[in-house]
């Protein structure tokens, strides 16, 4: 194999261009992440060679996290199956000082104060993998949680802001889509949580109701109204928090009585089953081989299929795990137990923390051919290389 920067550039371009499947799965296996989400965007060659490897930091969703105790936000990733550590990923340095609000289908939704004394917050999407910004219109300051339908970029997009009055702390929800000039607003009461599905706008409240909004061309909304979580037992208990979760074959809630200390917490986990026109719940005993992430401003996540992606397997199939508490911590309810416990092999404590999925398909920004995207990271794969085909020399020679 010829030296990499033999030869003019295109000679270059063709060589960096060429490597195969096999040998960027053996250099991927000796970068951290950082250099794995470097490799997968530099251009469209490397983009295909590494579409069919499993990077095993990718299967678990991603922590976004910054110091409480900072006087600057400086938002970062942590892996959520390693224990905490952190990914060496940080949001670009704009972004650092701007509230984040909303983790949405590979997105952040970020608000900054605004220049000009104004009631309202500039509001943008970030795509942190890719670099991908979308400039919103102005928002409220209160927004509790921001979510997507989908890419920003696609023309059924839809981007819809759980918000608070600042003055009565009354609930709606603001919808927006680009093809229409004004934003809807939509008032709830007591609305809990917000997502979407297949293009409807999924909202529950705090009295256990669920709300399936569905919007026509006119962009107008109509609204079913699900039967109450607690209707067949008859009673709705004092206080618990609630939270909707997408996966690829429908949308659950889950739901937890908070009682005296964390570990007494109840889980229930309903699933919205759909009979033509009608819809109605029914309560999960057992995920399968799901695993349910779910956080204060993330959206609520179903991965199936999960496997711990290092010795201390923390993440595991058949678990709920949410963050609680006033340090942050990540607990866990088993299913089949029936039994909640704090995951103390997870050590971030002390920060804000919440879901990030990250989305690697969205490559708009991306050129046609880069070897030289990165000088650090080609000169770091090009040692690398060098070190794989010398070990498999050396087990050539020993035949």
């Amino acid at each position: 194999m010829a030296p990499p920067f033999a030869g003019g550039e295109e000679d270059e371009e063709a060589r960096w261009c060429g490597l195969s499947t096999d040998m960027m799965e053996m250099i991927l296996k000796h970068l951290p992440i950082a250099d794995h989400i470097s490799v997968s965007i530099a251009c469209k060659s490397w983009r295909l060679a590494t579409s069919d490897i499993i990077l095993p930091a990718l299967r678990a969703p991603w922590l976004l996290g910054s110091p409480m105790a900072s006087t600057s936000l400086s938002w970062g990733f942590y892996t959520s199956s390693n224990g905490g550590q952190s990914l060496g990923l940080e949001i670009p340095t704009e972004f650092q000082r701007q509230w984040c609000c909303g983790s949405s289908k590979g997105w952040l939704m970020h608000l900054r104060e605004p220049r000009n004394h104004s009631q309202y917050y500039e509001a943008h999407l970030l795509n942190p993998i890719t670099g991908a910004t979308v400039e919103l219109p102005p928002f409220p300051p209160t927004v509790i949680k921001g979510v997507i339908s989908t890419s920003p970029f696609a023309t059924d997009f839809m981007l819809a802001a759980l918000c608070f009055e600042s003055t009565n702390f009354d609930k709606y929800v603001i919808v927006y889509q680009p093809r229409h000039p004004r934003r809807k607003k939509i008032l709830i009461d007591n609305a809990m949580d917000i997502m979407f599905h297949h293009g409807r706008l999924y909202i529950l409240t705090d009295l256990a109701e669920l709300l399936v909004g569905v919007f026509d061309p006119r962009w107008k909304v109509s609204f079913k109204s699900i039967p109450t979580l607690f209707e067949e037992e008859g009673r709705h208990p004092d206080t618990y928090w609630g939270k909707l979760v997408e996966s690829n074959d429908g949308v659950f809630v889950v739901y937890c009585t908070i009682t005296t200390g964390a570990e007494r917490q109840q889980l229930k986990v309903f699933k919205i089953k759909e009979w033509g026109r009608h819809h109605r719940i029914v309560e999960v005993k057992s995920l399968g081989d799901r695993t349910f992430f779910v956080g204060p401003f993330s959206d609520g996540v179903s991965i199936s299929k999960m496997k711990s992606s290092s010795k201390l397997n923390i993440i595991k199939p058949d678990h709920i795990y949410y963050i609680t508490g006033s340090e942050y911590s990540l607990w866990a309810h088993c299913m089949q137990k029936r039994h909640t416990f704090r995951v103390e092999e997870f050590k971030m404590t002390g920060n804000i923390l919440e879901w990030f999925i990250p989305k690697l398909e969205d490559r708009s920004n991306l050129m046609v051919v880069t070897p030289t995207h990165s000088t650090s990271l080609l000169l770091t794969i090009i040692i690398v290389m060098l070190a794989v085909i010398g070990q498999c020399l050396l087990g050539w020679l020993s035949i």
